[in-house]
C-alpha cells in the first residue's frame, strides 16, 4: 500500500504511543501540531484505509470515540 503524508503521520504518531495506543482526541491534537487543516471525514477515510490495510487496529471506546494501535505491518510500512 502506498502511503501518503497523512497516513505516515498517523502511523508515526501511533508508533510513538506504542502498545498504549492513541485515542481520537489525542490523535487529532497531535496531527494538528504537524499539519494544517484536514477535514474530519477525510481523516476518517484515511484511518479506515489504514485499518483495511492491517496497518492499524481500532478499538471502539464509545459513540464516535476510538483508540488507534499500530500493527507490526504498520511499523514495517514506516520503515520502508
Amino acid at each position: 500500500m502506498k502511503l501518503g503524508a497523512i497516513e505516515v503521520d498517523i502511523l508515526s504518531i501511533a508508533e510513538k504511543k506504542g502498545k498504549a495506543g492513541i485515542d481520537k482526541e489525542e490523535l487529532l491534537f497531535e496531527l494538528a501540531r504537524v499539519m494544517k487543516g484536514i477535514a474530519y471525514p477525510d481523516l476518517m477515510k484515511r484511518i479506515e484505509r489504514l485499518r483495511e490495510g492491517s496497518l492499524i487496529t481500532l478499538e471502539e471506546n464509545g459513540p464516535d470515540d476510538f483508540t488507534v494501535f499500530i500493527t507490526s505491518q504498520g511499523a514495517a510500512a514506516l520503515k520502508s
